[in-house]
């Protein structure tokens, strides 16, 4: 027994990468066995990353290598060697270019078992990536202004997004909702704000039935007079008496759902979505557009779904993908909560080793994240729009990614919206996004949210969005592209939702 206790150490050590504490908590208590460590199970997100003294993931010498693929056969081998080596893809497997993140001891290896043209993307990640943990140097949130642009120059931390949406919510009380969609394995909640016009509309309804009302009376006093003075008719006994009008079903608004984060990794979304909750509470009463669409829609707007990831890429590792449930491998901890929704789980796209950034889950909806929001969608029952924010590559796509075969029977309307959306956003800074189904514009990919939001919520208008950039610099998009990417974002989600406010005349808009 006592051979269990002498090398805790060395467990500690094999162990920090995977599962650190939090910054600035001490770690007093230790507990379990040995463990003995494969390096060849490491995740991916982790790959060849060395933590420094201050616990922050450094990744000197690795490089971001672009790869061309021409054929099937080709993106079948590159598929192969990327879960065999068990590298990180940037970009989605397809057939054209192909980013994978490489230590700089695997290049050559990489090429020898992948002799397709290449292009170096970025010669040494770490020029890039903070020395230190960005959770160290972070702003008091007393000192945002979240009422202008200057809070959207910066990418920020998990508890300054909160505290942004909790001061809309404390703002804006007649406009903004706090909503609540659950805690994730690490015990954080998941929340963000639906906005609504709702005083607007329920002063609306209010008239609406006054007015009613009135007609009513009219009708029954004019009914009286007819009977007392009209001497046309033989007696009120006589008469069959007229059925009265049915009043027309009350307008109850739609929802649109939108969240970023869903992979941790992906700093852009949050910012883009925080930016539009922004726009949209800003302009209401003042943009005619907006004003109408916010009396007319409910914007759930979650800015960050994967929050235990989050937090961990601010703290710990900038590359970290996946949540932080663990796995079969105490190692390997997380589960890619965008390989983890309930249609057509794992049958292609995805990974079963959990040590892979694309690791699927043991089951569908094991992970927290995509449970909560599916659940939240299921009780709405008013959902009539998704939108799930991603980086990189500038794409706007519709289901299906798990079934290649099949194609929505709302195909012509969704493509239709999302070509339009993509028309929009390009007239603000001349982005162009590609629009098309997972399947087509980037390969298959099952387990997806835009799928299931499709297929089993019963969400018309589904859509999974790359923001910024094609690769220039991935993830690592530079803070003054937050603002474009954002102003270009929010015209292409107003355009949709316009366009679903003038398609969908049966919703009585």
């Amino acid at each position: 027994m006592r051979l269990l206790t002498i090398p805790v150490a060395l467990a500690l050590s094999a162990l920090c990468t995977a599962y650190p504490q939090p910054l600035r908590q001490a770690n007093n208590n230790v507990q379990g066995q040995q463990i003995t460590f494969d390096s060849q199970h490491h995740p991916a997100s982790h790959y060849n990353a060395n933590n420094d003294n201050n616990g922050y993931a450094r990744f000197d010498d690795q490089q971001v290598l672009r790869v061309e693929v021409s054929s099937m056969e080709e993106l079948k081998k590159l598929e192969t060697t990327v879960e065999d080596k068990n590298l990180d893809l940037w970009s989605n497997l397809r057939i054209g270019t192909v980013d994978v993140r490489i230590p700089s001891s695997e290049i050559d290896a990489f090429k020898a078992a992948i002799p397709f043209p290449s292009t170096v993307m970025i010669p040494n990640l770490q020029d890039l990536v903070p020395d230190q943990a960005p959770a160290l140097n972070i702003q008091p949130a007393s000192s945002w202004n979240y009422t202008d642009n200057s809070f959207w120059e910066n990418y920020h931390d998990l508890a300054t997004l909160n505290n942004f949406t909790e001061s809309m919510v404390q703002q804006f009380p007649d406009l903004v909702t706090r909503t609540s969609m659950g805690f994730t394995h690490e015990g954080r909640e998941v929340f963000g704000m639906t906005i609504h016009g709702s005083k607007k509309r329920q002063q609306m309804e209010a008239l609406e039935e006054l007015v009613e009302e009135v007609e009513e009376l009219l009708e029954e006093a004019s009914s009286w007079w007819s009977w007392m003075f009209d001497s046309a008719s033989s007696s009120s006994s006589s008469k069959p008496k007229e059925l009265k009008k049915p009043s027309e079903p009350k307008k109850h608004p739609k929802a649109i759902v939108i969240h970023g984060g869903q992979h941790a990794r992906e700093w852009i979304g949050p910012a883009v979505v925080t930016y539009i909750a922004k726009e949209l509470i800003l302009g209401y009463g003042s943009n005619k557009k907006i004003t109408r669409l916010v009396d007319q829609f409910e914007f759930t707007i979650v800015p960050v779904l994967n929050v235990d990831g989050y937090a961990y890429t601010w703290e710990h590792n900038r590359m970290w993908r996946k949540n932080r449930q663990p796995t079969s491998i105490p190692f390997c901890p997380g589960i890619d909560p965008n390989r983890n929704w309930g249609y057509k789980f794992a049958t292609g796209g995805s990974s079963g080793n959990p040590c892979s950034d694309a690791y699927h889950g043991s089951e569908a909806f094991i992970a927290k994240e995509p449970k909560m929001i599916a659940d939240y969608i299921l009780k709405k029952e008013n959902v009539v729009s998704y939108i799930d924010f991603h980086s990189y590559s500038q794409l706007w796509m519709t289901p299906f990614g798990a079934d290649c075969s099949n194609i929505p029977k709302d195909d012509e309307d969704i493509m239709e919206a999302g070509m339009g959306a993509a028309k929009a956003l390009k007239d603000v800074h001349g982005k162009k996004f590609a629009v098309g189904s997972v399947c087509k514009i980037i390969y298959q990919a099952s387990g997806g949210s835009l799928d299931w939001t499709y297929a089993e919520g019963g969400v018309k208008y589904s859509y999974a969005v790359e923001l910024r950039d094609t690769g220039r610099h991935g993830f690592m998009l530079p803070e003054d592209e937050i603002i474009p990417s954002s102003e270009e974002t929010l015209a292409g989600v107003l355009h949709l939702a316009n366009f679903i406010r003038k398609r969908e005349k049966q919703w009585r808009y």
